[in-house]
């Protein structure tokens, strides 16, 4: 598959019979969570079902955005403007704790701006109205026309925004804690408990844990059915290196093709699934032939003739309002989830673990936007 680095070198050990937290999950969320609760010397481990970084962290584009998947415009109409400037803060904060992360790991990481691009005259007029909102936030943004970009009516240029390869990022973040990382350990129960929370792993073992995070996004309802996170596929593609081709990643037509250069010239193409909205749901991560046609037409399109190396797909989680979902599980005492990131992990996941950690540790409250216990307003 893209992107998978060098294991971690673990050795075969027995896994603990009790935990203060056992973490599900080895992706960007799972990792963070883990070096948090380390710095605290909390007893924490992790589990994870295949290796690390081989879910939705390892198979994304490496894109580091603010704000949600919807523009700033449609994000202030449906969440507010109170909201939409809070959660476009939290990505940004986000982003500085990525960077600072990366100081000290090799990640191909460039904080160079980012374009979203309009491909027709409904979605200019919403990025021409992004463009007022974000400056009147006091957040850059700069309007321009199609900067080189076929058929782009107009662009949104974020100099805020970067790039990043996700899978280095995770194991960068992991390596230092291997010891309590247990990788190829399927988890098939979480339980809650009055004095303590029980996770049950592939072949009778369990693990007794004082809390549990679970950190699985797009998996999350199948070990947490009553959590409304949906598995949502997207797919991609990488090619050969190629000669120049752009310069920032790019964000078109509301988000549902996008692309991006790696300075090595490895072209990512990914997006199009509101080509086939009712395909793209569920936990099938094999890629198909309609999408993938697309993203060949839109390599075609980008004058890309470099031969393509890789196709693959990946399941991320949505929540039914588009904002991640952190916090106690409702009816729960020691059960936690974070994710929900509805397309947009490397834009939340690692300030969204250090809310959880604030929250398991030190009961700081969460904001009302992000807290899971908004759910119940949701289904009402």
């Amino acid at each position: 598959m893209w992107g998978i680095a060098a294991p971690l070198g673990q050795s075969p050990r027995a896994l603990p019979h009790r935990a203060d937290v056992v973490i599900v999950g080895g992706g960007i969320t799972g990792v963070t969570l883990l070096g948090l609760l380390g710095q605290r010397h909390v007893d924490a481990v992790l589990v994870e079902r295949d290796q690390i970084a081989a879910g939705a962290s390892g198979r994304n584009a490496g894109f580091l955005l603010a704000g949600v998947a919807e523009n700033y415009a449609r994000a202030v109409h449906i969440y507010g403007r109170d909201v939409a400037r809070a959660v476009w803060e939290f990505t940004l904060e986000n982003h500085a704790l990525t960077a600072a992360a990366v100081e000290r790991i090799d990640a191909g990481y460039q904080r160079r701006g980012s374009l979203t691009a309009a491909l027709d005259a409904s979605e200019a007029a919403c990025l021409e109205e992004a463009a007022t909102l974000l400056v009147e936030d006091g957040f850059a943004a700069e309007l321009g026309g199609g900067r080189g970009l076929r058929d782009a009516r107009l662009t949104l240029f974020n100099p805020a925004d970067g790039e990043i390869d996700p899978v280095r990022l995770v194991h960068g973040l992991a390596v230092a804690h291997s010891d309590r990382i247990f990788q190829h350990c399927p988890v098939v129960a979480v339980e809650d408990g009055h004095n303590s929370a029980n996770v049950g792993v592939d072949g009778g073992g369990s693990i007794e844990a004082g809390a549990v995070v679970v950190a699985t996004n797009g998996w999350t309802a199948q070990l947490l059915p009553a959590v409304p996170i949906r598995p949502v596929r997207a797919q991609m593609l990488a090619t050969a290196p190629a000669a120049g081709v752009v310069s920032w990643p790019v964000y078109a037509e509301w988000g549902h093709r996008y692309w991006r250069q790696r300075d090595d010239g490895v072209v990512l193409v990914g997006g199009f699934r509101n080509r086939a909205f009712a395909d793209e749901v569920g936990y099938d991560g094999t890629p198909t032939a309609p999408i993938q046609r697309c993203l060949d037409s839109q390599l075609s399109h980008l004058g890309v003739e470099a031969a393509v190396t890789h196709r693959w797909a990946g399941i991320m989680g949505f929540s039914d309002d588009g904002l991640p979902l952190v916090g106690i599980v409702p009816g729960c005492r020691r059960v936690h989830v974070c994710g929900g990131y509805t397309g947009h992990g490397m834009g939340f996941a690692i300030n969204a673990a250090r809310a959880s950690v604030g929250q398991l540790l030190d009961s700081q409250a969460l904001p009302p936007w992000l807290d899971i216990t908004r759910v119940a307003a949701l289904t009402q």
